[in-house]
């Protein structure tokens, strides 16, 4: 113990000693502007201009900064172009980087409770200003835009097997923008953008021919042989006498 009691008593001398000269730093740097604040004042008043102070960092010039401005301009005008353009965007390195060669709806899988997932998904996902937790794979990229143009995003949730859209619940979308999906997928077909199956008929001549053994010559209708009415409702028959006679009495009262 004894020999234990000069070691920390050293120790502590050493850290009251560091912490020391951190203060006085911290307040020689806080006193820093008052001083230069004040002597530059005193030269004032006896009629000397000011020293001026002079800093190690280089001062940005106009060129720079309008460099940065347009830089900062341009990635902010991304998002403009590829609304305007949104096929540009599957071809960019930032798209290459974040998605591969996988669907955008690959790695997507929505919140929810429990072990079993939703028979639907959900409506929308933005309403208004308001951003659900984990947006479906459109919604939260706002790149990519759905247009009859962009063939590679439409490609992706068209199965390649049957050619026909897959369902929402496989892809995560939204029920808003699986509407809009199916739309542009429509119009990108009429379009002849994107190709799709027509199956072929064969039509056989024998099933729409009088000359088939089920089919007989039908016979004229009797109707046609005699001359007479087809039904024997329309020939002309003669009311009974007590019938007449009153109505013709309700007639005269």
């Amino acid at each position: 113990l004894h020999d234990a009691l000069p070691n920390c008593s050293g120790a502590w001398r050493a850290l009251l000693g560091i912490t020391g000269a951190a203060l006085r730093r911290s307040a020689a740097r806080e006193q820093a502007p008052v001083l230069a604040a004040a002597a530059a004042a005193s030269q004032i008043r006896a009629g000397q201009p000011p020293a001026q102070g002079f800093s190690t960092q280089a001062q940005p010039d106009d060129a720079s900064l309008t460099a940065t401005a347009q830089d900062s301009a341009s990635a902010f005008d991304t998002v403009s172009r590829y609304k305007e353009k949104p096929w540009e965007y599957l071809t960019s390195e930032e798209y290459i980087v974040r998605y591969g060669d996988h669907p955008v709806w690959a790695d997507y899988r929505r919140n929810h409770k429990g072990g079993i997932p939703p028979q639907k998904t959900r409506k929308t996902c933005i309403r208004g200003e308001k951003i659900c937790g984990n947006p479906c794979p459109i919604c939260r990229d706002q790149k990519l835009g759905l247009h009859q143009q962009n063939v590679k995003l439409l490609e992706q949730f068209i199965s390649p097997y049957t050619g026909e859209i897959l369902h929402p619940t496989r892809t995560g979308v939204c029920m808003k923008q699986h509407k809009k999906l199916t739309h542009v997928i429509g119009l990108a077909r009429d379009f002849g953008l994107l190709t799709f199956h027509v199956p072929f008929v064969d039509y056989k001549d024998e099933d729409y021919t009088n000359s088939h053994p089920a089919v007989s010559k039908t016979s004229p209708a009797p109707a046609l042989q005699t001359g007479s009415a087809w039904y024997p409702w329309y020939e002309w028959q003669q009311p009974p006498e007590k019938e007449v006679a009153l109505i013709r009495e309700i007639g005269r009262a």
